[in-house]
């Protein structure tokens, strides 16, 4: 039995097919060993990685073991990229495999899988050692940091090596946009034939020396009084508008934002199911071609149909900073118009379709006029110019296919340019216009980023990586909320903020120069011209060196507060796991503590919750809403009504709330037990994270990530408020109720009610 590894169990059925009896396809369900989560795991001068089997990860090693001790064969199938390849490395050193053979293929098809397991070779170490040489340098960067960050911002915080940059940008936008002031200047326009083309006036040669904008309106009203013009020239030529090239990770995350309204990471996972549906090629790329069989294909295909191509296949040029390990984004089957699980899939697959068909097709051509225009008002001349361009054969634009991360119009509205229909006129002779009129315009700040944008931009930057854009964008917005999303613009939060004034200045991982040569040290040892421990050893010096900068001692551990181990105490006792002392003197070590274990304790304190719950009788305050809504018709008597036992009670308000709208077992109340409260405990700050567990009372999230929703106490006089229709139903009624809206609701009513008893 020959035994092939892939890190998806979606693939597997497939491949079994492809491969046939006499194989064997098992899944490492992703990556099968980390660092550890209670300490660095890595330390000079080697920096070699101490790592882990992590436990939700031992079965899938056990079972593959199995599997290997059976095998006459091994085969790494792991995905086609650096992760890729270092995953395939962990699976050698956890099972213990002599010579196992490493296969990759960018598509999942009968024709390239078998044609993988016929070609085989070696684990491709320099790509391991450049993905390890990321893990160490983001590990090193969060543990040593972070604390000093936190001290610096007064509540926990995260620094990122990629992260930080990104939050960065956003901030740096935004500060510009706050300094910008508005200019309104003016212009002039003229209309002739009924309003069927136009022309605008010239301003430079009227604007005042620094003068970037016209500001005189009253010259803005002489040009647009002008109506007797002398044509100067007029020309007509042919120009071509070229197709797009086919997607890279970074440009269908761009398109399918503008086009389709996805968010980046949910782009990120219907691409991945895309791919191991056997439905498009990998989707972790920064290559902008094709393989000369998908060329090929494209170009018979275009043919059948009539499709308008040009002479010879197109390519483009390689982009600086890019890998190119492997082709553009395209359907492995051009057949097949539509592919996809539901919708969503549906709509993204069209999307790529297209794009990588379109690529190929013939440049769109257009008849382009200018006309130039000369009128005397005065002693002076003022000089007018129209534009107007018409399609004069579609090419690729025959499948209507318009770039999805273009935001601005590409002139082919109505078949004509911005100028209208602009026809050829002879030099030297008169046109008079119809009408004319003044533009009043004004500046306009930086535009705020989307995600599409600050995509476009950190690629740009050469910030990050194909494989990293949609995380990067998750861990600052949803994870560590250094940026906000206002109406699908991104704007800092105050936090952010914070976060970008305490490092800037101060450490250089902030800089984006710094940030793009890391990359490119990365891409070097990936390309077997740079050696790891040099490149993180320098990194790491320059690290500390900026540490003592700041007058910390790089080499001691960052003592933790008091507050949070007070709480990871209270985390080991109830979960029964030992705490050492070297944890407990650093702030790092007791913060990857209390993230690796906060989801057991408040597993533990919810069924220590529950169990009091369903032992103690429901409130007076329970039966009476509970008995209005019986009344009412709005809820069925439970058994034993009404000695019924306070568990019982909050799911039955849950249910009545809900049936209003929204309805659902809500987080952190009811038999979703203590999880707010829990959450509510601050377990100080920690090295190398977000937000400590339990983080700060006045944000409402966890170090998680998870929102920190109302107390019992808290949702039990809610209920009883807004049943008796005391008070509206705050945000998130009834199963999302956020701490700080409960609080704030309460206040207003028990404010309100001191007021009238005075």
């Amino acid at each position: 039995m020959r035994l092939l590894i892939v890190e998806s169990p979606n693939k597997t059925k497939k491949i079994q097919q492809f491969l046939g009896d006499g194989w064997t396809v098992a899944a490492s369900f992703g990556h099968i060993r980390d660092l550890p989560v209670d300490a660095v795991g890595v330390s000079a001068p080697d920096y070699r990685p101490s790592y882990i089997v992590p436990p939700k990860s031992k079965d899938h090693v056990q079972r593959l073991r199995q599997l290997a001790e059976r095998a006459t064969e091994v085969f790494l199938a792991t995905d086609p990229d650096r992760e890729g390849e270092a995953i395939s490395w962990h699976i050698q050193q956890a099972l213990k495999l002599k010579a196992p053979k490493r296969v990759t293929f960018t598509e999942i098809t009968e024709k390239a899988v078998t044609a993988a397991v016929r070609s085989p070779r070696t684990i491709d170490d320099d790509l391991v050692r450049a993905q390890e040489a990321r893990r160490v340098l983001d590990r090193l960067v969060g543990y040593e940091v972070s604390p000093i960050l936190t001290r610096a911002v007064g509540t926990g915080a995260s620094a990122g090596r990629v992260q930080s940059p990104a939050v960065r940008l956003v901030v740096d936008r935004e500060e510009q946009i706050e300094k910008f002031r508005e200019t309104k200047h003016f212009g002039a326009r003229v209309v002739f034939d009924g309003g069927a083309w136009n022309a605008e006036w010239d301003t430079k040669p009227f604007l005042k020396a620094g003068e970037e904008y016209l500001l005189d309106k009253g010259r803005a009203a002489l040009a647009a009084g002008c109506r007797d013009f002398k044509v100067i020239s007029s020309e007509k030529k042919p120009v071509q508008r070229q197709p797009p090239a086919p997607f890279t990770t970074s440009t269908l995350l761009q398109a399918a934002s503008a086009r389709l309204g996805f968010k980046p990471e949910y782009t990120q996972g219907l691409a991945q199911k895309l791919f191991e549906g056997g439905h498009i090629t990998y989707h972790r790329t920064d290559s902008q071609n094709l393989s000369d069989e998908a060329i090929a294909e494209i170009r018979a295909l275009a043919a059948d149909r009539d499709w308008p191509l040009p002479a010879s296949p197109r390519r483009w040029g390689s982009r600086e900073g890019a890998q190119e390990a492997h082709e553009a984004i395209r359907p492995t089957h051009w057949e097949n118009e539509a592919a996809g699980d539901d919708a969503d899939q549906q709509r993204l697959y069209a999307l790529i379709w297209q794009r990588a068909a379109a690529c190929q097709l013939a440049a769109a051509e257009y008849f382009a006029t200018t006309n130039v225009l000369d009128a005397e008002n005065g002693p002076d001349t003022y000089r007018f110019t129209a534009r107007g361009r018409v399609l004069k054969a579609p090419g690729f634009l025959v499948l209507t296919m318009k770039d999805g991360d273009e935001e601005e119009d590409d002139g082919d509205k109505g078949g004509e340019g911005s100028g209208g229909a602009v026809p050829i006129l002879q030099p030297g002779t008169r046109k008079t216009a119809d009408s004319g009129e003044v533009l009043a315009k004004a500046t306009k700040p930086p535009a705020r980023y989307t995600q599409a944008t600050l995509i476009k931009e950190l690629e740009k930057e050469g910030i990050g990586r194909p494989s990293t854009y949609a995380s990067i964008l998750a861990t600052i917005i949803t994870k560590r909320q250094y940026v906000a999303e206002q109406k699908k613009y991104l704007v800092p939060t105050p936090l952010g903020r914070m976060v970008v004034s305490a490092l800037k200045g101060k450490f250089s991982f902030v800089e984006l120069a710094f940030t793009r040569d890391a990359e490119e040290q990365l891409d070097q040892i990936a390309q077997g011209k740079a050696q790891y421990q040099p490149v993180i050893a320098g990194m790491h010096a320059r690290l500390h060196q900026e540490m003592g900068a700041m007058g910390y001692d790089p080499n001691a551990p960052f003592p933790p507060s008091e507050k949070q181990a007070s709480f990871a105490r209270k985390i080991a006792e109830t979960v029964g796991l030992p705490l050492s002392e070297d944890a407990l003197a650093s702030a790092a070590l007791l913060k990857a503590f209390i993230d690796a274990n906060i989801e057991k304790y408040n597993g533990v304190k919810d069924a220590a919750f529950a169990q009091r719950m369903s032992a103690e009788p429901a409130s007076e305050k329970q039966i009476a809403v509970i008995q209005k809504a019986i009344t009412e018709g709005r809820a069925d008597a439970p058994e034993g009504w009404p000695s019924v036992t306070k568990l019982t009670a909050s799911k039955l308000l849950d249910q009545i709330m809900g049936s209003g709208g929204g309805g659902g077992e809500r987080k952190g109340s009811s038999s979703g037990g203590r999880k707010g409260a829990a959450a509510g405990k601050s377990a100080g700050k920690g090295r190398g994270g977000g937000r400590s567990a339990g983080g700060a009372a006045a944000s409402s999230t966890r170090s998680t990530g998870e929102a920190r929703y109302a107390s019992d106490k808290q949702m039990d006089l809610l209920r009883t408020l807004v049943g008796d229709k005391k008070i509206p139903a705050p945000a998130g009624w009834p199963d999302k109720v956020l701490m700080s809206d409960a609080s704030t609701a309460l206040d207003k009513v028990f404010k309100s009610r001191k007021g009238s008893s005075k």
